[in-house]
């Protein structure tokens, strides 16, 4: 595989139209902003927030321990950190949205004959593994052969999920939106935890989406 499939697999994994549904989550930013607890002059912060105190510390890791599990060709070790994953979402529409993507990426790729990837897309579809999108996306990574650079994919389909959801409710525009991107692109620090560091708080987002959950009106699933 050269370079440029290599890189314009990445890009077309990270991009909103790849289908796994990614344009309709929030991540609770939604029911924060119908509460009115998120002023427009904090919006920079509170992503960074989402950045530091999930994402990096959490998701991230996660990504990072399925990438080793696939290169040893662990299955076992894969699902306990897909298990791991799903379990450690405290809200159950954070819950499913993780799986809706996760399972959504992998029935958009065609997996090599005998490979990982095809062994465990028959262990999700037959529900014997979730199927989370941090553990899909590291199949997928070694599948297009872009490996850890799938981290950076991670990172940047969070980030568009939450600035996305501001902008199509109108709390920014598109160029106070490119200007969030570019900075909390510029913080990015991509490093590899432990299993046991993996940890995520913020809560403020897992109420928000505790809160989502019963709201009568919703234009995004999570």
């Amino acid at each position: 595989m050269t370079e440029n499939e290599k890189l314009l697999n990445l890009l077309r994994t990270s991009d909103s139209f790849f289908p796994m549904g990614s344009f309709a989550m929030s991540q609770g930013m939604e029911q924060i902003i119908n509460e009115n607890l998120l002023p427009k002059e904090k919006v920079a912060k509170i992503i960074n927030i989402y950045l530091e105190k999930i994402w990096k510390t959490f998701d991230l890791g996660i990504f990072y321990k399925a990438l080793e599990a696939i290169e040893k060709k662990d299955i076992e070790l894969l699902k306990k950190i897909d298990e791991i994953c799903y379990s450690s979402k405290v809200t159950e529409e954070n819950r499913s949205a993780i799986v809706k993507m996760g399972r959504s990426m992998m029935n958009a790729t065609e997996f090599n004959d005998a490979s990982i990837g095809k062994v465990y897309k028959g262990l999700i579809k037959s529900d014997v593994a979730n199927g989370t999108y941090p553990v899909v996306l590291a199949l997928v990574s070694i599948q297009f052969n872009f490996k850890d650079l799938g981290a950076l994919s991670l990172l940047y389909v969070n980030l568009m999920e939450v600035i996305a959801s501001l902008v199509r409710m109108g709390i920014i525009d598109y160029i106070e939106a490119q200007k969030i991107l570019i900075n909390s692109v510029k913080s990015i620090q991509v490093k590899s935890l432990k299993l046991n560091d993996l940890h995520q708080t913020f809560p403020l987002a897992d109420i928000a989406s505790m809160r989502h959950e019963l709201s009568p009106s919703r234009m995004f699933m999570s």
